[in-house]
């Protein structure tokens, strides 16, 4: 820590963040990918994550993933997803399973490496 406590103060803001769910935006997603059904964005997620996850039981449908790395992905990526509003919500917390493990293990290549991937297919 900090000798001014900087990096506390840093993480109570992005808490804040978190914490607030911002009104919905007029205009086109934020995220830069075609429409796409639910089941195949989350496989493309999962595909993607499961290398980084070697010790995730096959049974697993789903990895789990910190709370505040679930808003992060939920708020990001998932409801920037062009075709979010159309999916189920159980769908969209899956994802954001996937995608908060992808932000755990390579940050903001993960998301990249998702975007890529659902760009080419």
């Amino acid at each position: 820590m900090s000798p001014d406590d900087s990096s506390a103060r840093a993480r109570q803001l992005i808490a804040s963040w978190l914490e607030v769910s911002p009104d919905s935006r007029p205009g086109p997603p934020a995220l830069p990918v075609p429409q796409g059904a639910a089941a195949e964005v989350i496989a493309t997620a999962r595909r993607i994550a499961l290398p980084d996850l070697p010790d995730l039981p096959a049974e697993h449908s789903h990895p789990n993933a910190p709370p505040e790395l679930l808003r992060l992905a939920m708020a990001l990526v998932v409801d920037e997803h062009p075709s979010a509003a159309t999916w189920f919500a159980a769908d969209r917390t899956e994802l954001a399973r996937w995608v908060a493990m992808l932000i755990e293990h390579r940050g903001e290549d993960g998301v990249q490496d998702l975007v890529r991937a659902l760009n080419q297919g």
